[in-house]
């Protein structure tokens, strides 16, 4: 029974343990989509904007240098797809006798992350190269200029808008779990003379070149996508392994019920016996066995003693010689147990003398394996001499 319970401990632990190995498995270049709240971001950026005067009057954009902000704030909704929604503007300068013009662009873009779609979501990658197209509504100052670019549909402090179409590049080089450096490359498109001077190429255009960083606002990153079959196939061999120990223990369970049911049946015909001895004094023709500790040679029951000393009166009363014999079980070696075993019989003669009999020897004869369960073969047998 108690190498059934410990058996049981111990099948339980493996259980507990093998449960809190199993790796769940996931499936690659999948995630789960976060909340709502998840995977915010704001990012302010500086630069310049550089006007193209090569459609409206042929002059290089280098000559229209202007200062540029950017403030824009979105969310990315899997690792490769997401929003912002931003402000670009400060000044524009589309032709060099203009003077600096205020400007802003409010716009909306659809970004796509090109290093998580190709290459699959990696929290830690350092280098995101991301482009976006959008659209939104530009709107300038009217200029100061020589009378030869004088703006015949604006003057004073009015503002002219149009549509605007919006790309770019953005890359970004992470620094920390929620910050991250950012270098632009935009491009915007506005509607033929938003510069005030009608080209003929039908549009306008102005790059920005800026720099800046990125925070992250709310749960940061993505959860694996789980591989539900390879999950289940995992449990189920786990289930099996679990099964597979139950039944060894079920079948220990048995073994140790048979062997309980035999030892019960000895301890019965040792009693009938006992008894008969007991009751008829001429005769004490029965042997008595006493058990011991593992690697002890001392009758610690209180029961092995009453035993002793009623196996004894009865040998005295009718007038028999007794001898004992100590065995140990086949754990250490010979020389051991061979010492082991006198001092077994040694310790229930000295018992019987003390109650009155007559011990004519006690010999340790060693080790024994007569019985599969080892405490049975740790015994002392006390028998009448014939």
């Amino acid at each position: 029974m108690i190498s059934l319970a410990i058996a049981s401990i111990a099948m339980f632990s493996y259980a507990q343990e093998t449960a809190s190995e199993v790796v769940v498995p996931t499936i690659e270049k999948s995630v789960v989509t976060n909340s709502f709240g998840s995977n915010w971001f704001v990012s302010v950026n500086g630069g310049v904007n550089l006007y193209n005067g090569v459609f409206t009057n042929g002059e290089s954009p280098f000559k229209h240098v202007s200062p540029a902000l950017s403030i824009y704030g979105g969310k990315w909704h899997t690792p490769g797809f997401g929003w912002r929604v931003a402000y670009h503007g400060m000044n524009i300068q589309p032709y060099k006798d203009s003077s600096h013009s205020t400007f802003m662009n409010f716009h909306f873009d659809a970004m796509f992350n090109l290093s998580n779609l190709i290459f699959g979501y990696k929290e830690e990658r350092i280098w995101n190269v991301i482009p976006y197209l959008g659209v939104g509504w530009a709107g300038r100052k009217s200029f100061n200029h020589e009378e030869g670019y004088k703006d015949k549909t604006f003057s004073g402090n009015t503002f002219a808008g149009t549509l605007s179409a919006n790309y770019g590049i953005i890359n970004t080089f992470r620094l920390a779990e929620r910050w991250a450096l950012n270098l632009e490359l935009a491009g915007f498109f506005f509607r033929n003379g938003f510069s005030s001077i009608t080209g003929s190429s039908g549009h306008d255009m102005m790059w920005s070149i800026m720099a800046g960083v990125t925070y992250r606002i709310g749960k940061v990153g993505w959860e694996k996508a789980v591989d539900v079959p390879a999950l289940q196939a995992s449990y189920a061999a786990i289930i099996d392994g679990l099964q597979n120990d139950v039944n060894n223990a079920n079948a220990l369970n048995q073994k140790s019920q048979a062997e309980i049911a035999a030892l019960k049946g000895q301890l019965g015909d040792m009693t009938n016996k006992y008894n008969q001895a007991k009751n008829d004094k001429k005769v004490v023709d029965v042997k008595q066995s006493v058990f011991f500790a593992f690697g002890s040679a001392k009758i610690d029951s209180k029961k092995e003693e009453m035993n002793i000393a009623a196996y004894a009166k009865a040998a005295a009363d009718a007038g028999v010689k007794l001898r004992v014999i100590g065995w140990a079980d086949v754990i250490g070696s010979d020389a051991y147990n061979k010492e082991l075993s006198q001092k077994r019989a040694d310790a229930v003669a000295e018992l019987l003398r003390a109650n009155g009999a007559t011990v004519e020897s006690a010999v340790g004869n060693g080790e024994t394996s007569e019985y599969s369960t080892k405490f049975l073969n740790r015994r002392a047998i006390i028998e009448v001499i014939k």
